[in-house]
């Protein structure tokens, strides 16, 4: 067994978190992105916060994808 292996006592709630996380992300982007598209001049003073917001949110969710497929092969 590896390390990573033991470090997690009970691996299918780590995972089911991970995958929580990674569709929140999801969820919350498409509300993002729906909001700025329905109120644009709204969230137009706020463009650099939402580019820094979708910039972190898709690095998370494609670490998480890239690094699940990762470990299958």
């Amino acid at each position: 067994m590896s390390i990573e292996e033991n470090s997690y006592p009970d691996k299918e709630t780590y995972q089911t978190n991970r995958r929580w996380m990674a569709w929140t992300a999801l969820i919350t982007m498409l509300i993002a992105t729906a909001a700025v598209l329905i109120w644009p001049l709204r969230f137009e003073p706020a463009q650099s916060i939402l580019m820094m917001m979708y910039g972190a949110l898709s690095a998370l969710v494609g670490a998480y994808f890239g690094f699940s497929q990762a470990k299958k092969k």
